[in-house]
């Protein structure tokens, strides 16, 4: 907290103990209400106000959205990348040390117990792509991404990846398409049973592209694809989609290769927003990354036209031009995808309660139609598409399954994290200490925007009222000893309704503190007005005394005449 803050902070609790700001408020609003015609009354905030207002306390949101998602890797981009490494030597180190142990004396103990599982990292490198059917054909440079970017999918959305809808994409047999069987007469195996045709002969050259496609609470939609086409020509293409209410970028990876070379990779969270924008706290990240694994990128390639509609600054276009340069972008992909993934797990949906975010929804979803109808101008992937499916298929795959944009779109996901966390309490019984830290740190913001707000009140501003003030004097009486000791004092009810509903607190004190506001209005007005009552009746007796000056000065003049 900056030292700035840290004084306002100070200001805000010396006025805040034992009620004092009830007095200040008072006093503050009563002299506005008194105020001669030379200093008019302020009147009610404009459109620009208000949402200026607004603006800082979303200011403060995505401060702290940002704090607690680079806590997680701020000081260690490296380690994005690195911990696969990472965890394999923390697996080596359990394994001598359970060796270490005299073997009865380890299955008395049932040491082993502890190694029921290889950590994540090893886990994805070891299964590498798995099931896919098109694992023994790729490049392996595409192997090993896949095999990363699938498995963070699934380590860091371990508690709601699931699979999209079957009748969206399975149904229609695009979880494997191949251009010698394109209406799936071998059903998918086709790939096993049926051997490439010569150069120069009918189906030449074969083209296979496999999907895998997942959603969850925050993506409608993890697309994963690969294509391999007889000549050579290979592409790994990710796309993962936010749902629709929720203030996310796309996060868009493409690598082609050709003749076993790496001929184009394009990397870029691509932002939502008009003006192609992303937070700071995203941009800082994406710089970070950058200079840590891509200082010597290779050949930078043009973006094309419509890409600029949708890239950010910070897109990466690049042709690797050596073997650094390709083991650059493989870390800097696994790196953005990881921390972006874990950017997610923060999220919460917009909620159109407000006109900002009511804007803003609109603004989202009107950016998921730019980035969608812009790649679907790319004509390169259409052609390659066409020469192999035809128009028909190429047309309904790309519109349907890797650029969709349907705001009514909302596929079901399911929540296993209870499951999950019962299991993790059983094996591990002490409290999660990241999630202990990330709870503070939202509560020590919390009380940050308690005690602005309460400045602000205290400042007479009309704006503070309502929720905010709830929110202000209900944080402080939770947070801060002494406050609700003052508190207590005054309202001893007060602690029994904290226990019983939580919630009416903030109503509570609020009622509270606007009654007390308003009996000082009234005696401030009251001692106004006696004030004034006094004031006229001295200057009537003053009236009299003169009237009866000049009536002894007539009547003396009348004497010597």
């Amino acid at each position: 907290m900056s030292r700035e803050a840290c004084s306002t902070s100070g200001r805000a609790l010396e006025q805040l103990h034992r009620f004092s700001f009830v007095a200040a408020a008072s006093q503050r609003r009563s002299r506005r209400t008194a105020c001669s015609a030379a200093e008019p009354t302020p009147g009610p905030l404009t459109e620009d106000e208000l949402r200026a207002l607004g603006g800082s306390e979303a200011e403060l949101e995505e401060q702290a959205l940002g704090d607690a998602w680079r806590g997680q890797f701020e000081g260690d981009v490296e380690g994005l990348y690195d911990y696969v490494a990472r965890d394999e030597e923390q697996w080596l180190g359990q394994v001598a040390s359970v060796l270490d142990v005299p073997r009865s004396m380890r299955e008395r103990q049932g040491a082993m117990l502890g190694l029921d599982g290889l950590p994540p990292g090893m886990a994805t490198d070891l299964i590498g792509m798995g099931n896919w059917r098109l694992r023994n054909s790729v490049n392996r440079v595409i192997g090993l991404m896949v095999g990363r970017l699938e498995g963070a999918m699934r380590e860091l959305l371990d508690d709601d990846l699931t699979m999209y809808p079957p009748n969206k994409w399975k149904d229609q047999g695009w979880d494997y398409i191949d251009s010698l069987d394109p209406q799936r007469e071998w059903d998918g195996w086709s790939f096993a049973d049926m051997p490439d045709p010569p150069k120069g002969a009918e189906g030449y050259p074969r083209l296979q592209v496999e999907n895998r496609v997942y959603c969850s609470r925050v993506f409608r939609k993890l697309h994963l694809e690969v294509a391999v086409r007889q000549d050579g020509l290979e592409v790994l293409h990710m796309v993962l989609y936010p749902r629709y209410d929720f203030d996310l970028p796309i996060l868009a990876l493409d690598m082609v290769v050709a003749g076993g070379a790496v001929t184009l990779a394009v990397a870029d969270a691509c932002p939502l927003s008009a003006n192609l924008r992303l937070p700071q706290h995203y941009m800082q990240t994406m710089v970070e990354l950058q200079e840590a694994f891509l200082p010597d990128p290779g050949t930078s390639r043009a973006v094309p036209d419509w890409g600029r509609a949708i890239f950010s600054p910070l897109a990466v276009c690049m042709r690797p031009d050596s073997d650094q340069a390709l083991a650059g972008f493989i870390k800097y992909c696994v790196a953005l995808t990881r921390a972006h993934l874990m950017y997610s797990t923060l999220l919460s949906p917009i909620e159109p309660r407000t006109k900002p975010a009511a804007r803003r929804l609109a603004e989202l979803a009107a950016g998921h139609s730019r980035f969608c109808a812009n790649q679907l101008a790319n004509k390169k992937t259409s052609r390659v598409l066409e020469a192999a499916f035809g128009a028909e298929l190429t047309s309904s795959y790309m519109s349907q399954l890797m650029f969709d944009c349907d705001l009514s779109d909302s596929p079901p996901w399911y929540d296993g994290s209870l499951s999950r966390l019962y299991h993790e309490f059983e094996r591990n019984p002490e409290p999660w200490r990241d999630g202990a830290e990330l709870l503070s740190i939202r509560r020590e913001l919390d009380v940050s925007k308690a005690r602005v707000f309460l400045d602000r009140f205290i400042a007479g501003e009309g704006s503070i009222a309502g929720e905010r003030l709830e929110f202000a004097l209900a944080t402080m009486y939770d947070a801060d000893e002494q406050f609700r000791d003052a508190i207590d004092d005054a309202m001893p009810d007060l602690a029994e309704l904290r226990l019983r509903d939580p919630a009416e607190v903030g109503r509570r004190l609020q009622q509270q503190l606007l009654e007390l506001v308003g009996a000082g209005q009234q005696q401030q007005s009251g001692q106004q007005q006696q004030s004034g009552q006094q004031q006229q009746s001295g200057q009537q007796q003053q009236l009299g005394q003169q009237q009866q000056q000049q009536q002894q000065q007539q009547q003396q003049q009348q004497q010597e005449q």
